[in-house]
């Protein structure tokens, strides 16, 4: 009897041991194109293309990047016109590569796009449902150039949006325009991004695992994220918010390809501030947003980017400016518990932080539904008081004299799309 527990028990160590290493020699692409959705997020009952816009050039695919050489990988990264930080992080914390530079290598890239590609661009295209991420491919895609000509993208993915309840959010890489300022002669950048019929149709994924052909989609590119440095806020030509959803919270779908789950999750609400976790204001963002282009944002920093405008009973408009701090509305109560959906929960932030980067930031509520339901707006006002935040092709904390960087981020207001009620989420198979 004694035997055979053992041998049970062995047994069973060996298909987990196999079950490790079958997961480690899966081909990531091909991960990132399976086809489950759970509770992912709707942005609008109808299907559409919400937003697509050009968010840097140049610094996808640089040969040669390692943590080994840090002197040669900054100068490619450099004269690709990358940021390189000079990371402070805790003592005996060694930096990665993404804490230094936002640039990615060849090799990167197709480990997560099934291809190489060698100085590219990087340009999110955001949908009201999700996609059905088999169908997601480059030849699905034309990006429409200010210069009247029009590319079709290298490779596409519905990466870094690897969590099960996201994929709203196709990325891709090809060269789509210059870093000439939008105002001056010879700027090229889209002027609009539409899906067309590839070999494969490119489907979204609504209510009752409904699918719809996405060919015929577009949305007009917002402009060049080059602005000058000198124009107004409003001008500036960093990310923006493609939607904003309060609903009750849930850590469903939350989690994602054991492949890509260690070091970044579990870094859903629960995880974070545990039951005080009850309602999460879910921001779906136009491109990474990051405070420099390279460091990753700290659960901590609701204070510093956000605020939430609430209407009571009365009418009167109330800003929710600080995380920690009780609100009273229609004589119920909400306060802010900080950011999720970033990376996993320390003990403190630094510069070695990480962040998955995705197209999702969630802001975390407890407190009462009828103070709740008072809200209306998100903002990021990113100025004054907030700082602004940067897609990937952001100037980091050293930048380079002479180079022009992705700009930052103009004042956002966005109205909150209520689903209390109606969570608005998709389940697949």
């Amino acid at each position: 009897m004694i035997i055979l527990i053992v041998c049970a028990v062995v047994a069973v160590l060996l298909v987990v041991v196999v079950a490790r290493i079958l997961i480690t020699l899966r081909d990531p692409a091909s991960v990132v194109r399976e086809d489950k959705l759970v509770n992912a997020d709707m942005w609008d009952t109808e299907p559409r293309m919400m937003a697509a816009g050009l968010g840097f050039t140049n610094i996808i695919g640089i040969d040669g990047l390692s943590t080994d050489h840090l002197e040669s990988s900054r100068t490619r990264v450099r004269l690709a016109g990358g940021a390189w930080n000079t990371p402070e992080c805790a003592p005996g914390q060694e930096p990665e590569l993404m804490n230094y530079t936002s640039a990615a290598t060849p090799e990167a890239v197709k480990s997560t796009y099934g291809e190489e590609v060698h100085y590219s661009d990087g340009l999110p295209i955001e949908f009201s449902w999700p996609v059905l991420p088999s169908t997601v491919d480059a030849d699905d895609f034309r990006v429409n150039l200010t210069d009247g000509t029009s590319v079709q993208p290298q490779v596409a993915a519905a990466w870094p949006n690897f969590e099960y309840n996201e994929r709203s959010t196709v990325v891709i890489f090809g060269h789509f325009g210059n870093r000439i300022g939008p105002d001056e002669p010879g700027a090229i950048y889209p002027e609009s991004v539409e899906v067309v019929q590839g070999e494969t149709t490119l489907e979204l994924v609504g209510t009752d695992k409904q699918r719809v052909s996405a060919v015929g989609m577009s949305a007009q590119a917002p402009g060049s994220p080059y602005t000058d440095a000198d124009v107004t806020p409003e001008d500036r030509g960093g990310p923006r918010l493609a939607a904003a959803k309060l609903s009750r919270y849930t850590s469903e779908g939350d989690s994602g390809p054991a492949l890509f789950s260690p070091g970044l999750l579990p870094n859903h609400g629960e995880a974070l501030y545990g039951d005080k976790a009850q309602f999460r204001l879910r921001v779906f963002t136009t491109g990474g947003m990051t405070p420099d282009g390279v460091r990753g944002m700290w659960p901590t920093e609701y204070e510093r980017f956000f605020r939430v405008i609430a209407i009571n009973d009365a009418g009167e408009e109330l800003q929710i400016t600080d995380a920690g701090v009780d609100y009273e509305i229609n004589k119920g109560r909400l306060r802010v518990e900080g950011l999720a959906d970033l990376g996993v929960k320390q003990d403190s932030y630094d510069d070695c932080y990480r962040e998955d980067k995705d197209n999702q930031i969630d802001i975390i509520f407890s407190g009462d539904e009828d103070a709740v339901r008072a809200i209306t707006r998100v903002q990021m006002p990113s100025t004054g008081g907030y700082s602004p935040v940067y897609n990937p092709g952001g100037p980091g904390n050293d930048p380079a004299p002479g180079v022009r960087y992705a700009a930052p981020s103009a004042p956002i207001d966005i109205e909150v799309l209520m689903a209390l009620d109606d969570p608005l989420v998709v389940n697949y198979p």
